[in-house]
């Protein structure tokens, strides 16, 4: 069975941005499922680029800038077969994030890069760059709240297996150089053929406090059911650092879940 879901951030966003967040959302997910014939990987990665370029999403174009009024992108891909995994941090002038982030996990000596040394990974790797001032959205230049959401995708194919991609602009407002849980592997997505495949959203530091991308998984391949799991790690989130968010997943199976404890989360999912 394959199944793909898709998630635009958990947060309290205007209600009169509910549904284009949503049709966003939607739109990505049968982007997704088009590329599924490709495997889970091509079908996440398809799912979050074309989140990277909706204006309304904390991603690629779409994202929030820091306390510097600049962009600084995270994105992440992660395979559950070999565990193979991928992650780029604090990025201003790569197009698509998560494009970076696959060329980090196929090329295989690191899992994490970031910064300036990201870019010229980038450029090593003729992964498109831009200008920074291009992700510089004139409705992020006067920021309505905090915001501090994730765009991402999880998806199980017809094999059997299963793959997480995440994108962000982080934190608003944020300190320079500051990461969240999104590029970590284990905080803010994991996935493992064996137990599941998850994707968090929200404030990054209590999800890397609690490595709750991992602990969802692994209560997965106990055999929870992915939207009871992902209610237990968010009332874990919220006893333990107050915080909030949300969660996409996945189980071995193919079962679908989501759970957030904020004001909305845009996500659809899709099983054939």
């Amino acid at each position: 069975m394959a199944t793909l879901v898709v998630h635009g951030g958990s947060g309290a966003p205007p209600e009169a941005e509910w549904q284009p967040r949503q049709a966003a959302v939607e739109g990505a997910r049968e982007a997704g499922w088009a590329a599924m014939g490709g495997g889970a990987l091509e079908a996440v990665l398809a799912a979050v680029r074309r989140l990277e370029d909706e204006p309304w999403l904390n991603a690629g174009f779409g994202a929030v800038l820091n306390q510097d009024q600049q962009p600084e992108l995270d994105a992440a891909v992660m395979e559950g077969g070999q565990l193979r995994a991928g992650a780029v941090g604090a990025v201003k002038d790569v197009r698509h994030p998560v494009d970076l982030a696959r060329a980090v996990m196929e090329d295989g000596r690191h899992v994490l890069i970031v910064g300036a040394g990201a870019s010229a990974f980038a450029r090593e790797k003729n992964i498109e760059t831009v200008d920074p001032e291009f992700f510089i959205a004139e409705h992020r230049l006067h920021p309505r709240a905090p915001e501090q959401d994730t765009v991402g995708a999880v998806a199980r194919d017809d094999s059997g297996r299963l793959a997480v991609a995440v994108s962000t602009g982080g934190m608003s407002g944020k300190w320079p150089g500051r990461l969240g849980d999104s590029p970590v592997p284990g905080a803010g997505f994991y996935a493992d053929d064996r137990l599941g495949a998850v994707c968090s959203t929200g404030h990054g530091e209590g999800f890397l406090r609690l490595v709750l991308a991992y602990r969802v998984a692994e209560q997965m391949g106990l055999g929870g059911a992915p939207g009871q799991v992902a209610d237990w790690a968010l009332e874990e989130l919220k006893q333990r650092t107050g915080l909030e968010g949300g969660f996409i997943a996945i189980d071995s199976g193919g079962r679908p879940g989501a759970a957030f404890n904020t004001r909305f989360m845009a996500w659809a999912y899709r099983v054939g």
